[in-house]
């Protein structure tokens, strides 16, 4: 096949150069014709213009020596004429020397060109035809090597073939000796590899999880950030990673008031929601935008934090207690804001719902607390304030520690 491919090139390249020099033989040639031609032209205007200058000139000396006695001569004109007469005559020869000397030379470059064209055009010729008469020759003693070699491989590989047959029976007789349990083993080793790679690296990254949320939660900002690096320096697109993330950046916001803390917390959130969009993904980026609301008192915040909120609790039968806690708490932020009523009955009526589901729920003993008592500000109902002290005591009696904690106010909750 490669020495066929070879010999269609040779035979390509035969055909192909002498076609490729003819044309450049057509070419230079009307090049040169074309050039003569421009030249002849040139030298004629020239040769014209010197010679009508050498007239003029002699003119002028004749006139400036010999003027008087022209003028008074009656033969004035037939000696002016018979001058440039002669002058022609010495100019005009040695003119049309110079043109047929320039003309010779043309003529004599093109024929010398021609014929260099040509010499180079037999000569590579007859290398081609040299190049594929060596090629055939070389082929021919190949493919004779090749059968001469074929011929005596066969013959080595007779007895190789038999001892491979026997090769070959003896394996398959040993393959049937093994168990089907070890076949299946083989067969899923490297699977099982894998997979026991896999569960190695989510073990390691759970466990650096509950690290990171410790942390989170002992408002170490710096350790979490430490732990999250490492994480994402093994998987970037673990959820559970991106999740943590945005809640340190919005408990971060919450603290300092950074905007750009905010934009982060809003891209992991995001990120993590285009991986694995669960409902404690959704609940964290609804707490993101009530820490803004109550920031900033934008309705955008409230309605997207709200809108986040409701769909969430209706799709979980409406027994989520932190859905319906951080929902409660939106109200009330809210209520505190404007005053109205209806929110207030909002956020009792999910506060109410929790403490039904969980009697002890200390986050929102403390939030109900929070909303009789800003309610009891507004309006100086005594009956409020007892409200508000009743649900302190309970939360007390639950547990001090915690109902100590969140006396900051009414708090969101994160899902971690």
């Amino acid at each position: 096949m490669k020495s066929a491919n070879v010999k269609k090139l040779n035979f390509a390249m035969l055909i192909l150069f002498p076609v490729i020099m003819l044309i450049f033989l057509i070419v230079c040639n009307i090049y040169s014709l074309n050039l003569n031609q421009n030249i002849t032209r040139e030298l004629n205007i020239f040769t014209n213009s010197l010679s009508s200058n050498i007239e003029n000139r002699y003119m002028e000396m004749v006139s400036q020596y010999f003027g008087e006695q022209l003028e008074e001569s009656d033969k004035a004109e037939e000696i002016t004429n018979l001058v440039k007469q002669q002058v022609r005559l010495g100019i005009n020869p040695n003119l049309s020397n110079l043109k047929f000397s320039v003309e010779q030379l043309i003529g004599n470059s093109l024929l010398v060109m021609t014929y260099v064209a040509l010499f180079l055009l037999v000569l590579m010729f007859a290398l081609i035809l040299f190049i594929n008469y060596t090629n055939n020759s070389i082929a021919s003693n190949n493919t004779t090597i090749i059968t001469n070699t074929a011929n005596n491989i066969n013959n080595d590989n007779d007895i190789s073939i038999i001892e491979e047959k026997e090769t070959k029976n003896k394996k398959y007789e040993d393959d049937k000796d093994l168990s089907k349990e070890n076949k299946e083993y083989i067969d899923n080793l490297p699977t099982i590899i894998l997979k026991k790679a896999e569960d190695k690296k989510l073990k390691e990254i759970e466990n650096m999880y509950k690290d990171l949320v410790a942390e989170i939660k002992g408002s170490k900002n710096e350790k979490a950030l430490e732990i999250l690096e490492n994480i994402f320096s093994i998987d970037d697109r673990n959820y559970m990673a991106l999740n943590g993330a945005g809640i340190l950046y919005t408990k971060m916001y919450s603290k300092n008031n950074k905007s750009i803390y905010f934009r982060k917390a809003d891209k992991y959130y995001e990120s993590a929601i285009s991986i694995y969009d669960n409902k404690d993904t959704l609940n964290n980026k609804g707490v993101l935008y009530s820490t803004r609301y109550g920031k900033e008192n934008s309705d955008y915040d409230y309605n997207t934090a709200l809108t986040i909120f409701d769909n969430m609790i209706y799709s979980s039968d409406k027994k989520d207690i932190i859905l319906l806690n951080n929902r409660a708490t939106i109200y009330l932020a809210k209520y505190n804001i404007t005053g109205n009523n209806e929110l207030f009955e909002n956020a009792l009526k999910d506060y109410d719902k929790i403490i039904e589901l969980d009697e002890n729920n200390i986050s929102a003993l403390n939030n109900r607390s929070s909303l009789y008592f800003d309610k009891y500000k507004k309006t100086n109902d005594i009956q409020l304030f007892d409200k508000s002290i009743e649900d302190v005591r309970k939360a007390f009696k639950v547990d001090s520690n915690e109902a100590l904690s969140s006396d900051e106010g009414p708090i969101y909750i994160y899902k971690y």
